[in-house]
């Protein structure tokens, strides 16, 4: 008996593979910003605001503030854009204050989860 009849070439690339390593080709060359790319961001802060905060001067730019969310996310406002200048005027305000507001809560609750962690280490340790 011939073993070679069992033994078959290796199996050449399909194209499903080929079509795959071309896109992955493709995506890598082209990338998807999900931010304005730096050179347009120093031509759009012309046009930013300033914000005092605790003394510190913060730029708004053309993507608005920062949301912080109540579980410690931060987001943005989607339709800063299309927004009148009255109006955003009044959401900075809103959320300077609700934004400290949910920094203080989320603060204190990881001050107090780190609390009782070192407490019950420190328990445990003692046994």
């Amino acid at each position: 008996m011939s073993s070679s009849s069992s033994q078959q070439p290796p199996a050449e690339p399909t194209n499903t593979q080929n079509d795959q390593n071309e896109d992955q080709q493709d995506a890598s060359q082209k990338p998807v910003l999900a931010l304005p790319a730096p050179g347009d961001i120093s031509s759009m802060s012309s046009g930013a605001s300033q914000l005092e905060v605790n003394g510190q001067d913060i730029k708004l730019d053309l993507l608005g503030p920062v949301v912080v969310n109540e579980d410690g996310t931060m987001s943005r406002i989607d339709n800063w854009h299309e927004m009148a200048d009255i109006e955003k005027a009044n959401v900075r305000r809103i959320l300077l204050k609700r934004n400290n507001a949910r920094l203080t809560r989320l603060r204190a609750a990881r001050d107090q989860a780190q609390a009782e962690e070192d407490a019950a280490a420190a328990a445990s340790n003692n046994k």
